[in-house]
């Protein structure tokens, strides 16, 4: 009785937290272009004393046109010295800001970026991508069924490990120093104890977040940042049922499952058997998971929130088999550097520009003269821009190299949505191919071929003459209606239509014929499962669009399946 009546008290408070927070994002949204000028000028005059700002004439600038001319592009190279002497403990060097916390780049080789992050940027995604959230599921409930949102916890797949550097702040993600501040009231709102989200040492975080969230019937939402964590937890689950089952069943661990000794029996002294549960979910298992699992497993299953949108709309498409039709809210717009956008409504893949997160510019992607940026009142609807931000943790004209396109206005403020990123693009011979095409023409083959694809990379082998493309794709099941060769065509067809320049360069032997390969069954599973192992947090697991380097490169190569080709 305690823990529920203690659930309902938080779900009310990051509720009411949740209103404030859409209260105040329309307010601002009023007037986001005055918003906007106003920080970028609160935002310079705090920081003109600082060794960044009088390098850059901080103190010279009186309005958006000083700025664009006195301070330059700006890019994580240009700021990663400083940040080695703030972690030393040097203070006044690229902000006046708190610096609380450093949030690690998902970079795939080389030394990790570590990227600073304010209090009022960690508070800004407090607000926004979890209070917001549960404001926005009630009135959706409300407005659509005339009732109240049930409550109870959630499935939440999202990690909070974190370490502390030499001056003391803490490194790793956001979601670590976010959650820390409100600890106490976790076990209130999610299945997983805090010893498994703020988990220390070894731990299979797939195995202890889904056999916690299988044992809690009643569970009304899950949580992600990004799409995928929550289809591999589905999977997992899938796959491993029958472990599962007979873990909760009997109050163990699996003796497979790879976690710190200590720890283990910590765990396990915290569990008890509840073979009434695992009856109930052998038989849910049983008949299959033809029809949607989820409501099946937890009939109180009201909505769930990740990044679902841009190169993770495929994940949706996945998630939606073990969905039915449970309402998904689309979250944020964001990364480590700056929360930039938020969606207004459920179900919505469009995001709101949050005039208080930074002040905004943007570059036409057809742009001859990059150098030229426009403000939020000068965008155009259906046009796609590079953006560039000036955050409130120390970056300045920062190039965070998306391209986003404006879908149209919430009052004065943009409504967004994620386009592709320019350093995931592949251009051979000056043809720039984006993840947008690849997408569209993937999407396309699987019209033609009639099989699902579950995940796909694109590769530019500049090592042939002349230098071509490679498609690596993982279908549901083998292309047996269709020989190899003719999908290879229809891949290059469709990437032809999609960028004309392309499919010239084809025609004129400037670049060679594509080539396709199919890779082994769970390829894209193994590598995220690799890179968790490599240290990669849960939240920042995004999808392989462009092999880029040697590592991804030898990884897909040789999991080529030659049986299919």
């Amino acid at each position: 009785m305690k823990n529920k009546i203690m659930n309902a008290l938080v779900l009310q408070k990051v509720t009411n937290e949740g209103k404030n927070a859409i209260a105040e994002l329309d307010r601002l949204c009023e007037t986001a272009v005055k918003t906007s000028e106003e920080l970028l000028m609160k935002i310079v005059r705090d920081n003109a004393d600082t060794e960044y700002g009088k390098a850059n004439h901080f103190g010279e600038v009186k309005n958006i046109e000083d700025y664009k001319r006195l301070v330059p592009f700006s890019t994580y190279d240009d700021y990663a010295g400083y940040i080695a002497r703030m972690i030393d403990g040097e203070e006044n060097l690229i902000t006046t800001y708190p610096i609380i916390h450093y949030a690690v780049s998902s970079g795939s080789v080389g030394v990790p970026k570590k990227i600073p992050v304010s209090q009022d940027t960690v508070k800004l995604y407090s607000e926004y991508s979890a209070n917001l959230m549960f404001s926005l599921v009630g009135d959706y409930y409300r407005d659509k069924f005339g009732k109240k949102l049930k409550k109870g916890k959630g499935l939440y797949a999202m990690e909070a490990k974190q370490k502390k550097l030499k001056n003391g702040v803490p490194v790793g993600p956001i979601s670590a120093t976010s959650l820390g501040q409100v600890k106490q009231f976790l076990p209130y709102l999610f299945s997983s104890p805090v010893e498994v989200i703020f988990a220390e040492g070894k731990m299979d975080m797939k195995y202890m977040k889904i056999r916690y969230a299988m044992e809690e019937k009643n569970l009304i939402y899950m949580a992600s940042a990004f799409m995928t964590a929550l289809v591999d937890l589905m999977h997992y689950m899938e796959v491993n049922w029958e472990m599962l089952l007979h873990d909760i069943e009997t109050g163990t661990i699996d003796a497979s499952i790879n976690m710190d000794p200590e720890l283990r029996t910590k765990m396990e002294n915290n569990l008890r058997p509840n073979p009434v549960r695992a009856k109930e979910l052998r038989a849910i298992f049983e008949q299959g998971f033809e029809e949607p699992i989820i409501p099946r497993v937890w009939p109180k299953m009201e909505w769930i929130s990740a990044i679902g949108t841009g190169g993770f709309a495929d994940y949706t498409i996945k998630m939606r088999k073990y969905l039915g039709e449970i309402p998904i809210y689309f979250s944020v717009y964001g990364a480590s550097e700056s929360l930039m956008a938020v969606a207004r409504h459920m179900e919505e893949g469009e995001f709101v520009l949050l005039p208080q997160s930074g002040f905004y510019e943007f570059i036409p992607a057809d742009a001859e003269d990059e150098s030229v940026t426009y403000t939020i009142d000068q965008l155009e609807v259906g046009k796609d821009y590079e953006i560039i931000i000036t955050n409130i943790s120390g970056f300045y004209r920062y190039k965070i190299k998306d391209v986003i396109r404006v879908t149209g206005f919430h009052k004065e403020s943009p409504k967004i949505k994620f386009v592709y990123r320019k350093n995931q693009m592949i251009s051979i011979a000056g043809e720039k191919t984006n993840d947008e095409a690849v997408a569209w023409s993937i999407a396309e083959l699987k019209k033609e071929v009639g099989c699902e694809v579950l995940d796909y990379s694109i590769y530019a082998d500049t090592d042939a003459e002349p230098g071509r493309y490679v498609v690596f794709a993982e279908t549901e099941k083998p292309v047996t209606n269709m020989s190899h060769e003719a999908c290879r065509d229809i891949i290059e067809e469709k990437l032809g239509i999609a960028n004309p320049s392309f499919g010239k360069k084809i025609q004129t032997n400037v670049l060679g014929r594509t080539e396709l390969h199919y890779v082994q069954s769970e390829t894209y599973a193994l590598y995220r499962d690799l890179q968790v192992k490599r240290g990669v947090s849960l939240n920042q697991l995004k999808p392989v669009r462009v092999i880029d380097n040697p590592v991804k490169e030898k990884f897909f190569f040789s999991l080529i399946d030659k049986e299919l080709e």
